[in-house]
């Protein structure tokens, strides 16, 4: 490179430098010769640059601030709404709730529940009509202070996982049981006792109707109170004679219905065959005759005196129910008789219409059933919904032979009016019966007997407790809300043992309740979703937006 070239190529920097002052020069004497008004609308744009700046930090902020609340507002409330269950049931019958009563107990519960639902929790969530049983456990679990747990098992995945609690359970585990347990005493609620299904026939239409019935909250309550019972009565049923049904085959679902009223609040039953077990007084504290179509032997009579005596100490008690389908009963009657009992040859009617109850039974409709007075407040007192009428299907009326006869008395505790009248088991044919010659007045349906041995400063009680009949307990009936015969007999019998009451909760209907509108409302409510909110919110983002622009 010649030294011209190199000189040339070291002045073409300096050059440029030059040319770039001269061109910035005009720019800057610009700045600086601004008149008032440029001067003016430069200071204007600068103070709306700072004021979007601003606004526009404070609005990103207040943004994520906000955000970051709702975030940590969203976990503390998904934790205590898993602690607690803040849910709110918005239905109108309160499905999704728990009773006060329930409530309150599970509040003062003191003992550690396991709930072992056995299917998969998936299952109950998909589904409505599934959805009130978790909802339900959920509810439990939030009021019991920690004191229940509740897990969802599937049997068919996992058939293991119920072993631990076979060895003190002794029938069979299902696909949709719910195992309760603490400790080493178990029970199971089957699904069918916790969502009920009944079928009727809609004559309107001539076609099939299924309601279903959440009871799982009563049948819960009481799995609870079992399993937390460290003193279970124990009742020696009475259902065999030498291997044979001692009850008639018509007397089948009565019979039933009192084992399911025992297992559900809590007695500790055991069947029993009356010629071939021994009655054993120190294992029983309750033995249950339920209709037995034939007479007992005076070796099987001899059995029940031994054990109401319990070899001297009493505190032994006997529940028995006659039928309109037994045989003569000789023996037992004299049985009865000495604790001063008798039980009648008819069946007790209700002669006045205005009080007369048309009840559905296990065998049909049955029409002029009387309502029964309650003659003892003692018991009556025990009632939840003492309102409730209790009813008397194919009852057989008592007679009190006595009323205090060395140390035994007896007392009623149900009576008809005395508009009732008697049909004699036996006799006449509806077309001979003439009801106006029928004998009418007062019957008693329920009575109790009681031998008293006093001791020093002590007295001991055996008592023995007696209805007319089985059908007192009929299926339907005591399963209705529209009585109180399962709810009295469970409340005497509880006070004839000691025992504290099982809770009493309503059942709620799951069937879906329809609203009905006209098609004036259809339009009025589709005009107000689709096109009065829509065009609101649109306006608002508008005027939004102006207002955003013309700071």
């Amino acid at each position: 490179m010649s030294k011209n070239e190199k000189n040339q190529t070291q002045d073409t920097p300096v050059q440029d430098m030059e040319t770039n002052e001269a061109t910035e020069k005009p720019s800057r004497k610009s700045k600086q010769n601004l008149t008032p008004a440029e001067e003016r609308e430069r200071a204007l744009n600068r103070v709306k640059r700072m004021k979007k700046l601003k606004y526009g930090t404070l609005a990103t902020v207040i943004t994520v601030v906000f955000v970051a609340i709702v975030v940590v507002v969203n976990v503390i409330c998904g934790v205590l709404d898993n602690r607690y269950n803040w849910d709110i049931d918005l239905t109108s019958s309160g499905l999704y709730e728990i009773d006060e009563k329930t409530a309150e107990y599970l509040n003062q519960l003191n003992s550690d529940v396991e709930l072992v639902v056995l299917a998969n929790e998936s299952d109950f969530q998909g589904n409505s009509m599934l959805k009130v049983i978790s909802e339900t456990l959920d509810r439990f679990k939030a009021e019991a202070n920690g004191h229940i747990t509740v897990k969802y098992v599937d049997m068919t995945t996992n058939p293991d996982a119920v072993k631990r609690y076979s060895a003190n359970y002794n029938g069979e585990f299902e696909q949709g049981d719910i195992v309760i347990s603490c400790d080493e005493l178990v029970r199971v609620a089957k699904f069918d006792d916790v969502l009920r299904q009944e079928s009727s026939i809609d004559y309107t239409t001539y076609t099939q109707v299924v309601n279903y019935t959440f009871i799982g909250e009563q049948t819960l309550i009481s799995g609870i109170m079992g399993v937390t019972d460290l003193n279970p009565i124990k009742v020696a049923v009475i259902t065999k004679n030498n291997g044979n049904a001692i009850y008639h085959q018509y007397d089948s679902y009565n019979f039933q219905r009192v084992i399911d009223l025992l297992d559900k609040n809590n007695y500790l039953y055991t069947e029993v065959d009356i010629n071939n077990d021994h009655l054993d007084p120190s294992e029983y504290a309750l033995a249950v005759l339920c209709a037995p179509t034939n007479d007992l032997t005076e070796a099987q009579i001899q059995k029940l005196t031994d054990f109401l005596y319990n070899g001297g100490k009493y505190t032994r008690n006997l529940v028995y129910f006659g039928s309109p389908y037994q045989t003569k009963t000789p023996n037992l009657d004299a049985l009865l008789e000495t604790w001063g009992l008798a039980v009648g040859d008819a069946v007790i009617y209700e002669g006045d219409d205005k009080t007369a109850q048309y009840v559905s039974t296990a065998m049909g409709n049955m029409m002029e059933i009387p309502v029964l007075n309650i003659s003892d407040s003692e018991y009556h007192s025990a009632l939840a919904e003492s309102k409730l009428p209790i009813v008397a299907p194919l009852c057989r009326p008592l007679e009190l032979l006595f009323e205090n006869n060395s140390g035994r008395s007896t007392e009623a505790l149900l009576t008809t009016n005395d508009t009732a009248y008697l049909y004699p088991l036996g006799g006449e044919t509806d077309d001979e019966f003439d009801e106006s010659q029928a004998e009418t007045g007062e019957f008693i349906i329920a009575a109790m007997a009681t031998q008293v041995y006093n001791e020093i400063n002590t007295s001991s009680y055996s008592r023995v407790l007696a209805f007319g009949s089985a059908w007192f307990m009929d299926h339907y009936v005591t399963q209705s809300a529209s009585y109180n015969n399962a709810e009295y007999f469970i409340g005497v019998l509880n006070q004839l043992c000691g025992k504290e009451s099982v809770l009493t909760i309503a059942e709620k209907s799951l069937d879906p309740t329809t609203i009905t509108i006209t098609e004036a409302q259809v339009k009025g409510i589709r005009n107000v979703t689709v096109l009065v909110i829509p065009l609101l919110i649109a306006v608002i983002g508008v005027v939004v937006y102006v207002r955003r622009k013309n700071r």
